[in-house]
């Protein structure tokens, strides 16, 4: 690996260094992308907080990419994956929920992380930085799902 990239690529993968965090490396990037996400929603409209997913997949992939060749596979310290699965959790919660429903479905998206339910852990079982990655997308994605089903039960309720 070229020298230069070594660093900032070390500071993408454990988000700005709390993957290095001694207790749950993962829960501490998906609390940094949560709190993240409701700054950015809080002081901008929903749509650029909901747009800068797209240069986050890429951004978290080049850092999975990064860590498993200096950490190998998976390491823990290596959260660049939760902090853009969280991301995708957090796009679903409506702004009227604010930061409880933020919370909520970061608690959500660490427990499908956690668990693993089926695709999670189809993609978990993949021993690539595409593999790291796509674990907590999915993760994301299925805690987002359950917002919206939440968000349309509500709808019908209330």
């Amino acid at each position: 690996m070229k020298p230069g990239i070594r660093i900032p690529g070390a500071a993408v993968a454990t988000v700005l260094g709390s993957g290095y965090s001694p207790l749950a490396p993962g829960t501490v990037g998906s609390i940094v992308a949560a709190v993240v996400y409701w700054a950015v929603r809080s002081t901008f409209p929903p749509w650029v907080a909901h747009l800068l997913i797209i240069p986050i997949i890429p951004l978290a992939l080049w850092g999975c990419s990064v860590g498993f060749r200096l950490w190998g596979d998976d390491p823990s310290r290596v959260n660049v994956d939760e902090f853009a699965g969280c991301w995708i959790a957090c796009m679903a919660v409506p702004a009227a929920w604010g930061i409880t429903g933020i919370a909520a479905s970061l608690a959500v998206f660490r427990l499908f992380d956690i668990l693993k339910p089926w695709p999670v852990s189809l993609f978990d079982r993949m021993k690539t930085p595409v593999g790291i990655l796509l674990d907590d997308l999915a993760a994301g994605l299925m805690s987002a799902a359950l917002t919206g089903i939440g968000v349309l039960i509500g709808a019908r309720i209330f």
